[in-house]
């Protein structure tokens, strides 16, 4: 360990290394192929110290307002000032440097070599997260045992350790902070959705970002008509089959739109799959946890599970003591096909006042959910698009003020307004039900439904949005 008489500050040593590189040999000409190995290993590592030690300085620099004081610039700019760096890699670089002041046993273990610049990162995201669930003590904690972790799990791995260490930290009460936490990066991921094109010479190019439900059903589609794609191109000993897989991912996009232009929607079809996985013991006792996943293997927030199930294929799979797979049983469709064309006959769409979305584009609601027993039937079932089921499901572990539906004496489907726009909570309908988007001059005298608050932010009843 080096003693404090022999340390340097951070300037001598960028200066003397970066005078060194001057004197680096471009090509080994004799040199052993374990020994090219290993001089690519030191590389990394050395890169990713120094990409530590650039992040925390970067951070200081940060916090003394050193550009403000100097340059009377915030510092991303500063740095795309004398460097070829565009603004979003420079405020990019600035939001991880100020994550990683925020830890600094982290960023001290990423200088030091313990752990490398990726897995810093994704441990600086999770204790983000669980910051607003622990007290300070536990923070300290939550820290020690990601660093623990990373010795052992990669960056991505330690992006999802999160339920680790609330079981570590909080065992008494990990289940319910990791579903609040599920549920709370469902609701940012709801508010971060985008979707950017640009317009390059003969391109098209875009990015975006999905929520993790819908993500993975995106992914889903793609995959299929990849794999489709692929197993075509060699079966016909085509040259194209040698395509990057960025290519064919490409292709697979281009396949799923033409496919989109040509279809007839059905009602009901490319719905999302769970699968439930309970263990045997479990399994043996009747209870009722359960590990609930995508096809993509990530956890599903409460909120997000119920919606997707309402009208979904519900796979059950029981695993052994090792997690073998015991059993997987076949798929059950909760909304049959008589009950969505009576359902579609009955809503002609989605029922929230002053939505158009068409029947084709809408989910079966539960309006007493399946989770609780409710049956599938039509007078426990409504249409909503995409955007209004989020509005009216319930959820476990917030208290929001929400919309609710019931089905209504004649048979048709009403909705209770939130009491911040109606404290008297009048039930209103579609037009398309002889509704007005006002309140009803007689209540209805049916049970409201058993549905509990819904997480969603405020703005969610917009009907504008579900365009």
């Amino acid at each position: 360990m080096t003693s404090s008489s022999e340390l340097i500050s951070a300037g001598v040593l960028l200066a003397e290394f970066d005078r060194a590189l001057d004197r680096v040999e471009p090509r080994g000409t004799d040199v052993a192929p374990e020994t090219r190995l290993e001089w690519l290993r030191l590389a990394r590592r050395v890169q990713s110290r120094v990409e530590a030690l650039t992040g925390l300085l970067t951070a200081e620099a940060d916090q003394a307002q050193a550009s403000l004081r100097t340059a009377g610039t915030p510092l991303a700019s500063w740095l795309g000032m004398g460097e070829t760096l565009s603004r979003r890699e420079a405020a990019g670089a600035v939001l991880r440097a100020r994550s990683l002041a925020e830890h600094p046993r982290v960023g001290r273990a990423a200088s030091e070599g313990q752990i490398n610049t990726g897995q810093a990162q994704a441990i600086s995201r999770v204790l983000g997260e669980l910051a607003a669930q622990l007290d300070a003590n536990q923070q300290v904690h939550a820290e020690q045992v990601m660093l623990s972790l990373a010795a052992q799990l990669d960056s991505q791995e330690l992006a999802g350790a999160a339920g680790r260490v609330l079981a570590e930290v909080v065992p008494v009460a990990a289940g319910e902070l990791d579903g609040q936490r599920l549920q709370r990066a469902a609701e940012l991921a709801h508010r971060q959705r985008s979707l950017r094109f640009f317009r390059d010479g003969a391109s098209i190019r875009f990015d975006g970002s999905l929520p993790r439900l819908e993500g993975e059903a995106f992914i889903a589609l793609v995959a299929a008509h990849h794999e489709a794609r692929r197993r075509t191109a060699i079966e016909a000993r085509d040259p194209l089959a040698e395509d990057t897989p960025e290519q064919r991912r490409a292709d697979a996009l281009i396949a799923l739109i033409e496919a989109a232009r040509r279809a007839k929607p059905a009602p009901g079809v490319g719905v999302a799959r769970i699968v439930v996985k309970l263990d045997y013991d479990t399994l043996k006792t009747a209870a009722v946890g359960a590990g609930i996943l995508t096809t993509g293997g990530e956890p599903l927030s409460a909120g997000d599970l119920r919606r997707a199930c309402c009208d979904a294929e519900v796979i059950p799979v029981v695993l052994g003591s090792h997690s073998e797979i015991l059993d997987v049983g076949r798929d059950h469709r909760l909304v049959t096909p008589p009950i969505r064309t009576a359902l579609t006959q009955r809503d002609s769409g989605c029922v929230f006042p002053g939505c158009d979305v068409p029947d084709a584009a809408c989910d079966a609601h539960h309006i007493e959910p399946w989770w609780l027993g409710g049956p599938t039937s039509l007078d426990n079932l409504v249409l909503f698009c995409h955007h209004h089921h989020g509005l009216v499901e319930p959820a476990k572990f917030t208290n929001r003020d929400q919309w609710e539906v019931r089905i209504a004496d004649d048979g048709l489907p009403e909705l209770l307004p939130p009491k911040r726009l109606d404290p008297q909570r009048k039930p209103i309908r579609h037009r398309k039900h002889g509704g007005t988007g006002r309140p009803a001059s007689e209540p209805s005298t049916t049970r409201p439904s058993t549905t509990r608050p819904d997480p969603t932010q405020s703005g969610w009843d917009d009907p504008s949005l579900c365009a």
